[in-house]
């Protein structure tokens, strides 16, 4: 059996103040630096990579890209390059809205993007030596739901009896003396605990994985993925003038609270993970449909245009899906990739492409029966928010989030979206 071996690189991703942030105006200053890190694995027959990037998301073509020039880099072929986005809402605009995909933004930003992400996967590979593998698992009370249904629909609200991924997992690399070389946190919250469009920030991963890196004298690096937070958000409320609990905003010192929060749990169950030599290393990937609920009538568009209209607002989904109707081209559903990185028998990373509602992650981790299950959601080309069947179910005629209007799909994804990724993850890992 061959030793594993492993090797991570970082590369900094700060943009210049000015370039376009989050919410589409141009930042006006940096309160964290933002970072691509990439952890290079290789069995001897099968190399892969995972990256870790503070953004929002990335689109498809962006991702294609840089598996590209990865696979040009360093002979890691493209399918086995894993793309996680930490999800910071106070980072770049990395996608804009075109027709039924998403592309980049700010096209100079994410050129420089593609080129970094893929130099620290190239560093990483440089960087390869014997490893020695293990993970752990912890628990973090930090993350609540968003959602209350009603009987008149969902209600955006905190709810503490909602699903919610409490999990926090980690993935240790040790070289062959034991010194700890770079470690993996998986958990799934929403990053968004500050109010953003104005400063760039890696909001609480990013000081999650500086505190812990801090904590080991800045000789390990810490990778985070966001896991199936599509419907959670960090647990950290306000009082309305009514009672009522709501979220609360604020700047980088509460990004910094949370983070160090989490970190204290990523740094105890660090230290009681036992790593050993992993010789087994697999790949895989599909692509799969996410069905959409039924299109649209062409009437109901028509009445929404004509209110736009009349308000003076954007009517730009008005058009667009009103032209695709009466064309008859309009799209039912959504192509997006699974994948999975299997590390020995006891650890899977599974890359979700969207925003993961809690619910799904939580019967993902049941069915697969793995000791140690990484989700890892708004991963590589990004296709929106994944609901789960019940969620669907329960919002009945008034979805709870209008997202497709961003990306110009005529409608929400459906409750199949459920059972097609829990089927696909089976499939992949050879699950009857």
């Amino acid at each position: 059996m061959n030793n594993l071996k492993a090797g991570v690189a970082r590369a900094n991703i700060t943009p210049p103040v000015g370039t376009i942030a989050n919410g589409g105006k141009p930042s006006i200053g940096v309160a964290t630096e933002l970072y691509a890190k990439a952890l290079v694995l290789d069995d001897g027959h099968t190399k892969a990579a995972l990256v870790t990037v503070d953004v929002i998301l990335l689109g498809k073509r962006v991702v294609a890209e840089t598996r590209t020039r990865i696979e040009e880099m360093t002979g890691i072929p493209g399918t086995h390059v894993m793309f996680g986005a930490s999800h910071t809402h106070s980072g770049v605009a990395t996608t804009m809205r075109d027709r039924w995909s998403v592309v980049e933004h700010d096209k100079s930003y994410v050129d420089q993007l593609v080129a970094k992400m893929a130099g620290a996967v190239a560093e990483a590979n440089l960087d390869r030596s014997d490893a020695r593998i293990g993970a752990g698992e912890g628990y973090a009370d930090a993350a609540i739901n968003r959602w209350i249904s009603t009987p008149q629909g969902a209600k955006w609200a905190p709810n503490p009896e909602a699903p919610v991924y409490t999990s926090l997992s980690v993935l240790r690399v040790d070289d062959a003396e034991g010194r700890h070389v770079a470690a993996l946190v998986n958990y799934a919250a929403h990053a968004s605990v500050m109010h953003w469009g104005q400063f760039f920030a890696a909001d609480y991963p990013g000081f999650l994985q500086s505190v812990v890196e801090k904590v080991y004298d800045d000789e390990i690096t810490v990778l985070f993925a966001n896991g199936a937070s599509g419907d959670t958000k960090i647990k950290w409320l306000r009082k309305k003038e009514d009672g009522s609990d709501d979220f609360a905003y604020g700047g980088a010192e509460d990004a910094r609270r949370w983070g160090t929060v989490l970190a204290g749990e990523a740094i105890k169950t660090l230290e009681q993970i036992r790593t050993e030599e992993v010789g087994d290393l697999r790949v895989a990937s599909k692509e799969i449909e996410f069905p959409m609920l039924p299109l649209p009538t062409i009437e109901d568009v028509e009445a929404e245009l004509k209110a736009k209209r009349a308000k003076g607002e954007d009517a730009t989904w008005e058009e667009r899906t009103l032209a695709s109707l009466r064309a008859g081209n309009a799209p039912t559903s959504i192509m997006g990739e699974i994948q999975i990185i299997r590390i020995g028998p006891d650890i899977i990373l599974a890359a979700i492409p969207g925003e993961l509602f809690a619910e799904v992650g939580l019967k993902m981790k049941e069915q697969t029966a793995c000791k140690h299950l990484f989700i890892v959601g708004y991963a590589n080309g990004y296709v929106g928010y994944l609901p789960s069947a019940a969620s669907c179910r329960e919002d009945g005629d008034t979805p709870r989030y209008d997202w497709h209007k961003f990306f110009w799909y005529p409608a929400n994804f459906s409750e199949e979206v459920e059972p097609n990724i829990l089927q696909a993850v089976r499939e992949l890992l050879g699950i009857a």
